[in-house]
């Protein structure tokens, strides 16, 4: 694992977009099929989470694609947040109980192949969305979350990045597999040329 790009340009978020997808989807693809299915919406199956990141993941890749007179300028007020900062934010909103709700509860369709498919999709997309934004705009345009408040696009893609690997870590913990390394999941951003998780 690398450690925190922080600032991250553009093109590391680049990166670390690619490096998720390749990741996180071989990781989920390598499961067993039973595994990967074995939950409910109270006990989260591999599926479930996978099917929540594509929910989540695709909102973005279309805020990044409008045009920018479409989205809120940033409030000049505005502290720019790291990955660390963004990341125990996220934690500290989590201590409070909130959980996933309406349209970000996942309700896997398809099977195994397709659910990884759809998920670096979701991923290829952001980055193909991300290609057309100018490392300064990041920190110039707002969008909103749900649970964080306004975010500066680039916090935004920082917490992006965080949600997918904090979820891989979660099945990661939840099923045994390389606890000691799940258990520094969403501490990093790995490189796409990087070990990961």
């Amino acid at each position: 694992m690398s450690p925190v790009l922080d600032p991250v340009s553009r093109d590391e978020l680049l990166m670390a977009l690619d490096g998720a997808a390749r990741e996180i989807g071989h990781y989920f693809a390598g499961l067993d099929a039973a595994v990967f299915l074995d939950g409910t919406l109270d006990q989260w199956a591999p599926a479930h989470h996978l099917d929540h990141l594509i929910r989540s993941n695709g909102p973005v890749a279309g805020g990044l694609g409008v045009a920018r007179a479409r989205l809120q300028a940033l409030p000049p007020q505005h502290r720019p947040r790291n990955y660390a900062e963004v990341r125990n934010s996220y934690h500290a909103v989590l201590a409070t109980g909130a959980r996933a709700s309406g349209r970000w509860l996942p309700q896997p369709e398809g099977t195994q192949a397709a659910l990884v498919e759809r998920y670096r999709a979701s991923l290829d997309a952001l980055a193909q969305a991300l290609e057309g934004w100018a490392d300064p705009e990041l920190d110039a345009w707002a969008m909103p979350h749900p649970a964080l408040g306004v975010l500066s696009v680039r916090e935004m893609l920082l917490f992006t990045l965080m949600h997918n690997w904090h979820h891989e870590g979660g099945v990661r913990a939840r099923l045994g597999h390389a606890a000691q390394e799940a258990a520094h999941a969403d501490e990093v951003v790995p490189h796409a040329a990087g070990g990961g998780q």
